[in-house]
């Protein structure tokens, strides 16, 4: 799925529509098991990425759920609190580029 979700085509007409996608993608970030979220910060990165995107996402809740996943990682896991401030920061500028 990550590297669908680099296609804006496919992600503007699959992701604006599909609103269990979303709130599952973002459920997933509550999940124990590192390697599932991880890879589920990478998916929302990409499709950060997409500006028609980004509204669909920011209604789940997705910025204070991935502030979550920054303050779990902390300095145990850098890769992941790397990935999960990429994906705040393409989140951040969202009335900007919209």
């Amino acid at each position: 799925m990550s590297n669908l979700s680099r296609h804006s085509q496919l992600c503007e007409e699959y992701f604006t529509t599909d609103e269990l996608f979303l709130k599952t993608l973002v459920l997933v970030l509550d999940h124990t098991l590192r390697d599932l979220v991880f890879y589920s910060v990478g998916i929302i990165i990409n499709i950060s990425l997409h500006a028609k995107v980004r509204p669909a996402l920011m209604e789940h809740n997705v910025v204070s759920k991935l502030i979550e996943v920054l303050r779990d990682a902390n300095l145990e896991d850098m890769e992941l609190a790397k990935v999960a401030a990429k994906a705040i920061h393409n989140l951040q500028g969202i009335d900007k580029v919209s």
